[in-house]
Order: C-alpha cells, then structure tokens, then sequence
C-alpha cells in the first residue's frame, strides 16, 4: 500500500510542482520538501529535543502560534520546530515566530523525504493542526514510536467527503494518532467515520477563540486617522472585490465619507485586484508603501499586499466582511475581527466555518446574507447605522469571551502524551 501511495503522490508531485512556479508560490527553502537538509539547519537539531508543529497555511499558523509560544514556555529545555506548506504560511510563521522555533518547509509525503525529516529532527512529538492527514510520514513517526496529536481538528465537507473516497489510504495513518483534539462534536463524529479510534478522539473546542495576541504579529502601521469610518473586506477571492467596489461606488455616490480596504486571500493577487480598482475609477494604494512610510492617498482604496498585517488593520476596521463566502464559498475565519468587537458580514457559503458561525448568529454577533443584493443593503444599512455597528461588534467580543478554554485543553492533552518539562 505504501509503495502504491507513493507513486500516485509523485505523479500528483511532477504536475502541482510546476504550478506552484508558474504561480509563484515556490519560496526559499523550498527543495528542502524532498529531505535535502542544509548542514547548519542539522546542526541545529541534533542533539537538540525537538517538538515537531505542522500547520499548513496562513489560517493554521496564526490558529497554533499561541500554542507553540505556550509549549516553549511549558518545555523551555526542548526546541520548537514548525513545518509550513504554503508560501504566505511559511512568510507568515517566519514573521511570527522565528523568535521561538525554526520554522522549514514541510515534507512532501513521499518515503524517502519523510524518513529524511524524521531522522534529521527526531521529534519527541509531532502535532499537526486542524487534521492534516499523511500516510507516509504518519506511518514513519509510528515506527520510530513518536506520538502524533492532531490539534484544533476540524474535517468540512469537502475534504470529509475526499477522505471517505480514500479512506482505505488514511484509515492506517488514523490508527497511529495518539490524541485527536477535535473542535466540535460534529469533527468529533466525522474523524471516527474515518476510521479514528473513539477512545482518542475528544472535543476541545477552538483554540482560535484563544488567541488573543495575534502569536506576535508586528504592530500594523495605524493608516487612518482617528474618526475615520473604514470598511474592510478581508480574505477575498475573485469575483468578490467587484462585488465590494459596485457596493462602495454606492457609498461614495450617497456622500458616506468611508474608506475601502480590500485585502485578497492571496497576496500574489493584489496587483490584479489593483488593476480592478483603477478600472472601476477609484484611486488606489497599495499597503506596503504606506508601511514603508509614504503618504497615503487621502481618499484612495487600499489594497493589502502584504502577509501579516490584516489583523492590525482590523483593529482600525468600523465594519468588516469576510470573503470566500460570496463567490468561491468555503468561508474564512470570522473571529479574528470579532476580536476587536467589529461588525461583521458574510456572504452564505460559510460550510467551512459551519460551527463558529452557528455561535455567532446564535448571539445576534454577525449578519449573514443569501446573495448580491442582500448584501449590499446589509452594508449599506450598517454604514448608516452606527449604534447597530456597535451592538453588534459588542456581541462579537462576548461569544469570543465565552468560548475560551480550548487552548488550555489541547495544553493539557499535550503534557499528558508528552509528559512532564
């Protein structure tokens, strides 16, 4: 089964590896993904106790950035290392914690390049947040009796259904997991479908609701004045900024004086979503040139063109969307801006975040709408309305207050497996 696995992944590695060229999301470092270690990065690691985290991307590293700060003050003698997959995650963990892990490319999961990692790092434990499943390196830390531990885990509806498809490929990586720390009980049920062992599945709860401090995010540039109204639509997927621009056309032709930020998922996009700006005759800037000390322009849409930052800006947001919900669906993480107590709007594909939106609604916390037109009367309506903007961003703050705890679990279920500093 391994052999056949491994030839299915390669013949999946020769097509999505020139993508990732041709798109440019191949970063430094990147060849170390076949197990080619530099000598000064071994050197690092030998000897040393390593904690091995993985998260995936930019959503995953910001979710375990608390929890990797709080196990290097739980385990001061041991040494953090965290795996990254994407570009913007491994820029985004660079910036967040370079002060207290090594941060590296993570493994492709071919036999050759995770035996690699797993013999230059010898974890005393591996954690993989939000139910990253690798039969090659799974199967490999099993071997060499490291423990695995799923962290934040959540299964949506698409990937429950790819790993139904494949289960007979996941159902022995499932088996070699040690705890699973499952966000709800709905994650809870679906992993068990997969094949998970009951007895090592619990729910925990979200360790989003926890993090609080952005894992040591650099101060954001503060870009408006105090008394400033601005709207930002962060996390954006294409279709959606025009669906935002026809919106704030409408806002500027009634004499509401806001500002617009537009800050796309993908940060490679930005020159596109400028383009898109000029075209719809709004002047524009970029986000980086302000950071770098230049003026902004007084009455321009901002574009966010850089990793990290965001959650600044939303500490200066009077109203927030969230993409990924109006066009491409899945959603994106509304707790971050609920963190400041910001209003909050949605489009109505969220089944990715099925669970955080049902608390928030639950409490009157966000406004979800069922397409284009709902949309732009919701914002509308909150733009004129900044008593409801208020109430609403004061909801926000006291569903986050009363979801916390998750991160002390996950805490509690790693010193048990881990043991003792």
């Amino acid at each position: 089964m391994g052999f056949l696995y491994d030839i299915i992944f390669f013949a999946y590695a020769l097509v999505y590896l020139p993508y990732l060229v041709l798109t440019r999301r191949w970063y430094p470092g990147f060849g170390m993904r076949f197990g080619f270690f530099p000598s000064a990065l071994k050197e690092q690691m030998a000897g040393a106790r390593n904690i091995w985290v993985h998260a995936v991307s930019v959503g995953e590293v910001a979710a375990v950035a608390g929890l990797v700060r709080r196990l290097k003050a739980q385990y001061p003698r041991h040494q953090m290392v965290c795996s990254v997959t994407t570009r913007a995650g491994y820029a985004l963990a660079r910036q967040q914690l370079a002060d207290v892990a090594l941060v590296i490319p993570a493994p492709l999961d071919l036999s050759a390049a995770v035996a690699a990692f797993t013999r230059v790092i010898r974890p005393v434990v591996y954690i993989a947040a939000e139910t990253e499943l690798w039969p090659n390196l799974f199967r490999r830390l099993a071997k060499e009796n490291v423990p695995i531990v799923i962290v934040n885990g959540r299964i949506s509806d698409r990937s429950f259904g790819r790993y139904q498809a494949v289960r007979f490929f996941f159902k022995g990586a499932l088996s070699d997991v040690r705890a699973f720390c499952m966000q709800s009980d709905t994650d809870a049920k679906r992993i068990v479908a997969l094949g998970a062992d009951p007895a090592a599945v619990r729910v925990v709860g979200n360790i989003k609701f926890d993090d609080e401090s952005g894992g040591g995010a650099p101060e954001t540039t503060r870009v408006f004045p105090a008394g400033q109204d601005v709207w930002i639509a962060g996390s954006t997927h294409p279709g959606e900024e025009a669906v935002v621009l026809a919106v704030y056309q409408k806002m500027r032709d009634a004499g509401l004086p806001w500002r617009l930020v537009l800050a796309p998922r993908h940060v490679e996009r930005a020159g596109e979503v400028m383009e898109l700006v000029r075209q719809n005759d709004f002047a524009g800037h970029m986000f980086s040139q302000i950071a770098q000390g230049s003026p902004s322009v007084a009455d321009a849409v901002l574009v966010v063109d850089t990793i990290g930052h965001l959650r600044g800006l939303y500490a200066q947001a009077s109203l927030v969307f969230m993409g990924k919900s109006l066009r491409k669906g899945g959603g994106q993480n509304v707790i971050e801006p609920a963190f400041f107590a910001r209003a909050v709007v949605v489009g109505p594909m969220m089944a990715n975040f099925r669970d955080i939106l049902a608390r928030f609604k639950e409490d009157g916390a966000i406004v979800q709408v069922k397409d284009d037109d709902e949309f732009a009367d919701a914002v509308l309506g909150l733009v004129r309305d900044e008593g409801r903007r208020a109430v609403m961003g004061q909801k926000a703050a006291a569903v986050i207050a009363k979801n916390k705890g998750a991160l002390e679990r996950t805490l509690a279920c790693v010193r048990e497996i881990t043991g003792p500093s």
